[in-house]
């Protein structure tokens, strides 16, 4: 049963009482199933060598995390940051076993496609790093998950509803909810300010984080019901999908570096490492520029953008001034964002 959210306001106290029982029931199931979908992946990435699992349980952790951010605004109870601590040291733990997978996977590719064998051979050592890199932060991944906390987050889970208190007129967790959405939107603005300012390496992963916290809040945003999320989720997913290249790309470049320092390739093929180097570098490069017109694009168009139109519409206008004033001092009166459903958006264009 899908819900569907507004910020109206209803004709009784009754009605509301009934909308945010509603609402806290709905929320409630999606954070049980959600851990469940948790719990039910720790097997598979425990026993089975599939890059897919340890790919699926990073995102059903930072979906579980940003649902219960929403539903238990600070401070919270103990048991949230029970559920929230084991969450976020799970995916931390799997970070560096699904980067291997990422760089595996990409340098396989590489690999059928090079003819020359000692450019082959070059490529083929560093995919050789990879996977060695990958079977030590492998085992020790599965070393931290194999612990009561992770495998007990649906019964935390399940404490934690059942020891919540009933809704009060101050803890409405339809505007705790549109709250959360409008404070991810800030932060996701204020993150985009920055990336663009300074195109740091820092700057730019933050960026790319605050960009996953705010699709997964639009994610919720829709499946309690609101039906004009997706285009703001298409045009986040193509955001941090570019944010994904330039990421993997630049642990691609220190990969390389550490594979071709062998001091017996470098004396027998020196231009061949050279060669795939400037190759590598190349790509870097262009990684970074399409990041650069990425990050350029999402600010010149986000005033009549998918992503502002429908938080603005989701959270009303207000609550969104703080964000909106990001980079503005020197810009003339604010224009009206389109509606959501408009049919272009440039933020969503591929760059």
């Amino acid at each position: 049963m899908h819900i569907p959210i507004a910020t109206t306001s209803l004709s009784s106290p009754a009605e509301a009482s009934d909308l945010s029982t509603e609402v806290w029931s709905r929320l409630e199931k999606l954070l049980l199933d959600r851990l469940w979908k948790c719990v039910g992946l720790v097997p598979r990435v425990l026993s089975k060598d599939d890059p897919d699992a340890v790919h699926d349980l990073r995102v059903w952790t930072r979906r579980s995390q940003q649902l219960i951010v929403a539903l238990f605004p600070e401070p919270r109870p103990s048991e949230a940051q029970v559920i929230m601590k084991a969450l976020r040291r799970a995916r931390h733990c799997l970070g560096a076993w699904r980067d291997c997978d990422v760089l595996i996977a990409l340098l396989e590719r590489k690999a059928r496609r090079i003819r020359r064998a000692d450019e082959k051979q070059a490529w083929e050592m560093i995919r050789d790093l990879a996977r060695k890199r990958r079977r030590v932060r492998m085992r020790r991944a599965r070393r931290k998950l194999a612990n009561r906390k992770l495998l007990a987050l649906a019964h935390h889970g399940e404490q934690l509803i059942k020891r919540r208190d009933a809704p009060k007129g101050d803890r409405d967790p339809l505007a705790a909810f549109v709250s959360s959405v409008s404070a991810a939107y800030v932060k996701w603005r204020e993150g985009l300010a920055r990336a663009r300012a300074n195109q740091t390496a820092a700057d730019l992963h933050a960026f790319r984080i605050q960009t996953k916290r705010l699709r997964y809040r639009v994610e919720l945003a829709r499946d309690l019901g609101s039906s004009t999320a997706q285009e703001a989720l298409a045009s986040l997913k193509v955001i941090q999908d570019q944010l994904g290249r330039w990421h993997d790309s630049a642990e691609l470049v220190m990969l390389a570096a550490d594979a071709l320092a062998d001091a017996e390739f470098l004396a027998q093929h020196p231009r061949t490492a050279a060669a795939v180097l400037r190759k590598i570098d190349r790509n870097s490069a262009l990684q970074i520029e399409r990041v650069r017109r990425l990050l350029e694009l999402t600010h010149d168009g986000l005033e009549h953008s998918a992503i502002q139109g429908w938080t603005r519409a989701y959270c009303g206008r207000e609550s969104l001034r703080s964000g909106e004033s990001a980079g503005r001092a020197t810009r003339g009166r604010e224009h009206e964002a389109r509606p959501a459903t408009a049919p272009e958006d440039i933020v969503a264009q591929p760059v």
